[in-house]
């Protein structure tokens, strides 16, 4: 400690003998020993920018300090630091005004980018992205403006539009090998291996991942390395070679647990202990990915925590320890919250920053125009004044007629709204009687032949009776006759026994055109296995050519299951009655879906469907295409009487080519 106090003592006093500015060289072998720190890891080349920036502070120009910490910020960035990396971004800003260069503004949009880049802030890095892009175009070489693409595409490649970053990628590959830049070159490849490889395509994105390694093992890039091994780590676990997968990947963790770069080592870890989990191999995981919590909180890696939570749980219910996976996914829901207050937290100090800047620059035109105000406030105030004033009469006489304007249309709409309500009133009480009309002739119409037929057997009962009476009387009824009679009342007394019957069932079933449809309390019931079982039931009392089959997903619902189960019936007695007439192959189908707060249950047949006119009149009482075969007409009115008054639902047909399609949807809670 002594020792370091003491150099940091002769660093400040020797600033004070030497103070003769930096010639550019000079500089570029500063930047140089940077690079050099910054093979090693980042935090080291973080320690030895502010060593120089200390030492140097009397020697370089402020153009040379901006760009010395434009690199912190950078390795800041990469650190996670990104609190830290604001605030420096921040300071260049305001130095920024000094110098009348391009590329540090262009500078401060792309690191500025790279910090929201970070937290996942990907839209406000793209605003920043474009500021800078547009200062590229206006520099003499196309470095600047490739190395925005780059960052642009790294951006398009965490919002998964993986083919608009790989032509950016390929356009900064291309530039940096035209230049001979190694190291730009090395990074291009890998993006291109990354946008493949989110593409699906593993063995294209290993060649790239290949080559990107090869290049920076042959210049000594060390750490950067890391990232190749980590990439054709992922890749191989893609490609279901795990254990080379685990070979690049723990050259990964110690090459940059090595550099000192142990926040980094995080990723590859995680990755490991998938493929343990891939390869059943549980023992040690749990103590694995709780130190991997550890060190995520330690760094302040909130998304690699997340992942590590997430592995956590998968690993919890793989051995099936159930109450250790809920505490788990508990925490997971905490990280992702503070993951989120990150973000939050990065986006306030940025706009802060922002703000403060705003404010500075604000104050420096508020003081250079001053003084020009002052001059003119007195000629401003007097033409404002009288401006206002015709202002005003302009807009009190506009005021008036506009008033005057409104009443008028305001009692022109009253009476045609009274109008509206008259009419509306008159089509209601049509409607009405409409609806009475159909319903009292319908049920006349279907009544008339049973009663009539009821009637005449009576009356023909009646005279074989007087008939026989007569004989009676008379003294010559014989045995033939009177079993003659017999048999003849018994077959009209059958005859009106049967259209009694019919008429009893017919007046049953129009009871069910009522709104109240059931009168059972409704349940709890999970709609899946229930329909299940009662359709199942259901394809015992219809023809055993007919295949009816239920699938979807479970869905628990309160409503009305009897209810359900009548709906469904009518509909299949529909189809069985209407639409297989000509089928070979007789199929019903029925899908349950979820869909938030309202379960979708959609019915299809293979028959020959609901024409375009029956369609028109499917759900009203009494309409039917089979009057003639003694049909009611009543099935699908019962069944949108049961969906729309008891479940409180919907029903509806959809036009298909062949079949017949119903949807019903239905509230969870009834």
């Amino acid at each position: 400690m002594f020792l370091r106090c003491t150099i940091w003592i002769l660093v400040f006093a020797s600033n004070i003998v030497i103070a003769a500015p930096f010639t550019e060289a000079e500089f570029e072998e500063i930047r140089a020993e940077i690079r050099s720190a910054s093979s090693q890891s980042p935090l080291e080349a973080i320690s030895t920018t502010e060593y120089f920036l200390f030492k140097f502070d009397k020697q370089l120009s402020t153009r040379q300090k901006i760009r010395l910490l434009y690199g912190k910020a950078w390795f800041q960035i990469q650190t996670d630091d990104l609190h830290s990396a604001i605030s420096t971004l921040s300071q260049c800003k305001k130095m920024s005004i000094e110098v009348s260069d391009p590329t540090i503004l262009y500078s401060y949009y792309s690191l500025t980018a790279g910090a929201l880049t970070r937290m996942g802030l990907y839209e406000r890095a793209l605003e920043n992205y474009l500021e800078s892009y547009k200062l590229a175009a206006l520099m003499d070489t196309e470095l600047f403006l490739r190395q925005t693409e780059n960052n642009i595409g790294n951006v398009y490649l965490k919002l998964s539009r993986y083919e608009d970053a790989q032509s950016y990628f390929q356009r900064f590959y291309q530039d940096a090998k035209d230049r001979g830049l190694e190291q730009q070159t090395a990074v291009g490849l890998n993006n291109i291996g990354e946008a493949y490889f989110g593409l699906g395509e593993y063995q294209t994105a290993l060649d790239f991942h290949k080559q990107s390694l090869s290049l920076r093992e042959q210049n000594n890039f060390t750490y950067h390395s890391s990232w190749s091994h980590h990439n054709l780590g992922k890749t191989y676990i893609a490609l279901g070679d795990l254990e080379l997968a685990k070979r690049h990947l723990e050259l990964a963790t110690t090459i940059r647990q090595n550099s000192n770069a142990i926040a980094d080592s995080i990723g590859p870890k995680i990755d490991l202990v998938k493929i343990k989990l891939l390869q059943k191999e549980y023992q040690g995981t749990e103590e694995q990915l709780n130190e991997i919590v550890q060190l995520s909180d330690k760094h302040t890696r909130l998304k690699e925590k997340s992942e590590a939570y997430q592995l956590l749980v998968e690993y919890y219910k793989k051995v099936n320890d159930l109450n250790s996976a809920l505490d788990t996914s508990n925490l997971l829901m905490q990280s992702k919250i503070e993951f989120l207050q990150g973000q939050a937290e990065i986006g306030v100090a940025f706009h802060a920053a922002q703000m403060n800047l705003a404010i500075k620059e604000r104050d420096i035109a508020k003081l250079t125009q001053e003084n020009t105000l002052h001059k003119i406030n007195s000629q401003a105030a007097k033409e404002q004044l009288i401006i206002m004033l015709i202002a005003m009469f302009v807009i009190g006489l506009i005021t008036w007629f506009f008033v005057r304007r409104i009443k008028t249309k305001n009692l022109a709409l009253t009476d045609t709204l009274n109008n509206l309500k008259a009419t509306q009133k008159q089509l209601l009480e049509a409607e009405k009687m409409s609806a009475m009309t159909t319903l009292v002739s319908g049920m006349a119409h279907q009544l008339n032949t049973p009663l009539g037929l009821v009637v005449t057997s009576a009356s023909c009962l009646e005279e074989k009776l007087k008939e026989i009476r007569e004989l009676l009387s008379n003294q010559t009824l014989s045995a033939k006759h009177l079993k003659i009679f017999l048999e003849e009342a018994s077959e009209m007394l059958a005859l009106t026994a049967n259209n009694s019957n019919r008429a009893a069932d017919m007046i049953a079933r129009f009871k069910l055109i009522a709104a109240n449809l059931d009168t059972s309390e409704s349940s709890l019931f999970e709609v899946l296995s229930f329909l299940t079982k009662r359709c199942s039931l259901i394809s015992q009392s219809i023809d055993p050519d007919i295949i009816l089959t239920v699938t979807g997903d479970p869905v628990d619902i309160h409503s009305h299951p009897e209810t359900l189960v009548k709906v469904i019936s009518q509909l299949v007695n529909n189809s069985c009655a209407h639409g297989f007439d000509l089928q070979a192959s007789k199929c019903i189908s029925i899908d349950v879906q979820d869909n938030n707060q309202y379960v979708l249950i959609t019915y299809q047949d293979n028959g020959v469907g609901i024409s375009e006119e029956d369609q028109k009149h499917m759900f009203d009482p009494f309409y039917t295409s089979q009057l003639s075969t003694g049909k009611l007409g009543l099935g699908l009115n019962i069944a949108y009487n049961s969906v729309v008054h008891v479940l409180k639902g919907e029903i509806g047909y959809e036009y298909q080519s062949t079949g017949a399609k119903f949807v019903i949807k239905i509230p969870k809670k009834n």
